[in-house]
């Protein structure tokens, strides 16, 4: 896919910077700003909107919007976006395509005025002219670095987007006049506050997908948490009741005198949707669900599965910070088997028979059966200097049932889980 670089040149760029900062936001994260306006990438919204004068376009359209005055062009290199930005028209609004890159005076390129001048006389005044010129020729004549001009004519530039927005984050603090106990006192102010802090963060072009935030307490110092989503939005409901969520786990414990927020910046999620694209809950509304859950039944109890490579009782654990994607998948031959293990809670007590330390039979309140086969016995975990599991297992497979995972515990037979 071809780059795409937009650039507008503004009448007064000191006086408009965060307007024209947000209008360029809209189309790209990467921006940089000029002396006389701004350069963005937008490659990829061809798709969305257009050939480049539609592009363009759209980006007009968006200045007129927030009343703004400036000249818009679209090209594949920095160079012919910057040259075609800046032609000189009577009007203060203006799209300049393509087509008009040749008409282009050899004044607005990086040549000499003694060369123009020669130039000039020799009938050569346009981008167009100089085309005509063999290049080699003008190469012998003005030397190596006049290849430079020639790739710039050729539309052919060398010159990378540099963005120059050197913050990688925005932040927002209030002092209160007086101590405040309840953080849900808190929610009107941090409504307004948020709203001044993804502005800011939208202006530089970007999103967020964590947020810091400190109060500073009346005793105890401070409290800090930090608060992270599944994927970047600017979002301002979404955020108070994940804040609200966050805080309610771990209250202050002390009055709140000051409150400061940080936005980390993101890049800005993508959103396309369509006739053929496949409905799926937004991931906000997974994160405040898995949020609510943490309330109710504990943080630690929440989270994504993660199996340990140890020989424990029960070898996993939970990452209560981590969220299923959804883009996981399983890749498997089809003459490999999958084993999933299913624990039993509480235990099920069983009656076993032994003979000639074998073990036999297996009964219990659900079913009975011949032990066809077994591994084990296990007396031993990974935590080899932790005496607290006294236990010792084996895996028995059952006639006519499944495969179990048997325990004795002192004199007492459990079935702590199935194979499935």
């Amino acid at each position: 896919m071809s780059r795409s670089i937009a650039c507008i040149i503004s009448l007064d760029v000191k006086r408009d910077k965060e307007d024209l900062l947000f209008v360029a936001g809209q189309f790209s994260h990467a921006i940089e700003v000029l002396e006389d306006g701004l350069l963005f990438d937008v490659s990829g919204l061809g798709r969305l909107i257009g050939k480049p004068k539609a592009v363009a376009k759209k980006v007009l359209a968006e200045l007129e919007k927030h009343g703004l005055a400036g000249s818009v062009a679209v090209a594949e290199t920095v160079e012919t976006a910057m040259l075609l930005a800046r032609q000189k028209t009577i009007e203060s609004t203006a799209v300049h395509s393509l087509e008009s890159f040749q008409k282009l005076p050899l004044h607005e390129l990086p040549i000499e005025q003694d060369t123009i001048n020669v130039f000039s006389d020799l009938g050569v005044r346009t981008v167009e002219d100089l085309l005509e010129i063999p290049h080699n020729e003008l190469i012998g004549r003005y030397g190596r670095e006049f290849r430079d001009v020639i790739d710039i004519i050729e539309q052919k530039g060398t010159s990378l987007l540099s963005p120059n927005v050197r913050e990688d984050h925005a932040a927002w603090s209030y002092e209160l006049d007086s101590p405040i106990e309840d953080f849900e006192q808190l929610v009107f102010l941090l409504n307004h506050g948020l709203d001044k802090l993804f502005a800011e963060t939208g202006r530089h072009g970007f999103s967020t997908e964590h947020l810091g935030i400190t109060f500073r307490l009346r005793e105890h110092g401070e409290k800090s948490y930090e608060i992270k989503a599944s994927s970047p939005t600017l979002d301002r409901a979404f955020w108070l009741k994940l804040l609200n969520l966050r805080v309610s786990l771990d209250p202050p414990g002390s009055g709140i005198v000051a409150v400061k927020v940080v936005s980390h910046f993101a890049k800005p999620r993508a959103s396309q949707r369509g006739l053929y694209a496949v409905s799926r809950p937004e991931p906000e509304n997974l994160l405040l669900t898995v949020g609510k859950l943490k309330k109710l039944v504990g943080e630690d109890n929440v989270g994504v599965p993660v199996i340990l490579d140890q020989r424990l009782s029960e070898a996993f654990t939970l990452d209560a910070e981590a969220l299923p994607k959804g883009t996981e998948k399983m890749e498997t031959r089809h003459d490999e088997a999958i084993i999933a293990f299913s624990y039993y809670r509480p235990p099920v007590p069983a009656e076993v028979l032994v003979r000639d330390k074998r073990l036999m039979f297996l009964r219990t309140s659900a079913f009975s059966g011949r032990v066809l086969d077994y591994s084990g016995v296990w007396r031993a975990d990974s935590k080899w200097w932790d005496r607290t599991w006294r236990t010792e297992e084996w895996d028995v497979e059952v006639e006519n049932n499944g495969v179990y995972r048997l325990r004795k515990v002192n004199h007492d037979w459990f079935l702590s889980g199935e194979y499935d």
